[in-house]
């Protein structure tokens, strides 16, 4: 086949890098911008963080069927309709009056056109690099994705505090319209044969992960949602999946994933290896917004430089993870970065407190991103040597898909779990105080909450005399809250940590695959 003029040697990785840059800084730009989206799209802290773990979700529900687009279309052509509709979602975004339609834009388009792009950047790399050029590849691929995650904070505190946080998605429709221009670099990989999409198959895993992801949202420490019910419900649903795409096979009928792929242990292990530290990162990064910004009173911008130490390193190992390879396997490359990370989350957990600011948090931020940066660089290329070559699409949609329901449960769960420990914290010193002699002490509680749900935003309305005893409680609940996220982040990390003794050992220095 042909190449297309004018693409260079690295014409490719530019285009999928740029891909990726776009994907991933969506997950991490508007983490610190949560006041001011909560002020100017008159909104709660919960609504801004139901947009940010729906995105992650689309992304995951719609993933592997964009996988099996690729399949059906060729990879161009499900490239540039991605593109297409991540341009039209990210440019509703920055237009967005309120919250639903942010949500439309953001979550919904912007997810489904991420979902259809993603595999195809794993796809495209496979496809065009081979040897120490695929592992090089896959490297910058990784940095980029890291760097994209841990820069977003810092390109949207800039935009969010001297100008509007809707410049962050228009930088990306800008960005959108740059690729197009650029579109012939790539070319088009038709699919070997002609298959029909699963429908069916695509609905029931769809439908199963958000239904698990939505039990997650929907925990109220005011109500009690119906979330073992729908937890269940998308756990059964799953399963019904997996015997659904057996019985297909049985009828000789085209599956949306080959169960297959799923008796590789190296690809079965980096998946569940990856989904686990993404939980960490993305619980993380919507945690430590919330906290310097209630805490130490930061605007997005200090906000967004208190993680540079975690941005500076994550990206500086994504880079140069590659080096360790001539000392040590991509096994102990992972474990290696998952024990930066272990300690980079203990010392977070000791560090938090009423007085905690971005300089104490510093040295817990950088060991964390060492640690992913090192995991980044090798994660990917190593769950994908697990899949043959006829494999790759799906493969790709697989571990993407699980990457982003990692992000999504992350934000959700260790969100729930942020919110849920600082009201019952208050709650408890409520009442084990003699604050309020003049109210019920029912009635503060509720008060309080609906304050800080939305940030801070709106006056609290209870006597003058008591507000600054409150906002003293709320400092101290949200310290202790951030350690009970911490310890969840932790135990993530663990299990991560175990199931990595299962990957294999592999080379020192890999020639690819």
């Amino acid at each position: 086949m042909k190449k297309p003029a004018h693409r260079g040697k690295w014409g490719v990785l530019y285009m999928m890098s740029f891909a990726m840059f776009i994907m991933t800084i969506d997950m991490t730009m508007m983490n610190v911008s949560i006041s001011a989206l909560v002020r100017d799209l008159n909104t709660t802290v919960s609504g801004i963080q139901f947009a940010i773990a729906l995105y992650t979700l689309v992304m995951a529900a719609f993933m592997i069927v964009g996988a099996k687009m690729a399949d059906i279309w060729g990879t161009k052509k499900v490239f540039v309709v991605g593109l297409a509709i991540y341009g039209v979602g990210t440019s509703m975004a920055a237009l967005a009056p309120n919250l639903l339609i942010l949500i439309i834009g953001w979550s919904i388009l912007e997810g489904i056109g991420a979902a259809m792009m993603m595999p195809v950047t794993i796809t495209y790399i496979t496809k065009e690099y081979f040897g120490k050029d695929r592992g090089f590849a896959f490297a910058v691929w990784g940095a980029i994705a890291g760097a994209a995650a841990a820069f977003g904070p810092i390109i949207g505190g800039a935009f969010t505090t001297y100008l509007t946080w809707r410049l962050g998605f228009g930088t990306e429709a800008f960005i959108v319209v740059g690729m197009f221009i650029k579109m012939r670099i790539l070319r088009d990989y038709p699919p070997a044969r002609k298959i029909k999409l699963d429908i069916g198959g695509a609905l029931l895993v769809g439908l199963g992960l958000f239904m698990i992801t939505l039990s997650v949202l929907l925990i109220d420490p005011l109500g009690e949602p119906p979330v073992i019910g729908i937890l269940t419900l998308g756990i059964l649903t799953l399963i019904g999946f997996v015997f659904y795409e057996r019985r297909r096979i049985r009828l000789g009928k085209d599956p949306l994933i080959n169960l297959k792929l799923f008796k590789s242990k190296v690809f079965v292990v980096g998946n569940l290896v990856s989904i686990f530290f993404q939980i960490t990162l993305a619980g993380l990064m919507f945690t430590i917004p919330v906290f310097l910004q209630n805490v130490a009173g930061y605007n997005a911008m200090n906000t967004g430089l208190s993680v540079v130490p975690l941005s500076i390193m994550m990206f500086i190992f994504s880079i140069y993870g590659q080096k360790f390879l001539k000392y040590i396997s991509p096994k102990r490359i992972i474990q290696l970065g998952i024990a930066f990370a272990f300690v980079g989350l203990l010392l977070l957990f000791f560090t938090f407190s009423p007085t905690a600011n971005g300089c104490s948090l510093a040295p817990g931020l950088a060991f964390y991103g060492t640690g992913l940066g090192l995991i980044f660089s090798q994660i990917t290329n190593l769950a994908m040597t697990g899949a043959s070559r006829d494999e790759e699409a799906e493969a790709s949609g697989v571990f993407n898909s699980q990457k982003q329901l990692g992000m999504s449960l992350g934000t959700a769960f260790i969100g729930a779990v942020l919110v849920l420990g600082m009201i019952n914290n208050i709650a408890r010193r409520i009442y084990e105080s003699n604050y309020f002699p003049d109210m019920t002490k029912e009635e503060i509680k509720q008060k309080v909450i609906e304050w800080i749900i939305r940030m801070k935003q709106e006056h609290l309305e209870i006597p003058p005399q008591y507000v600054p005893a409150v906002q003293e409680l709320s400092r101290w609940a949200l310290a202790n809250a951030m350690k009970s996220a911490m310890l969840f982040m932790i135990f993530a990390l663990l299990i991560g940590a175990i199931l990595s003794i299962w990957l294999p050992e592999g080379s020192k220095q890999r020639k690819g695959v």
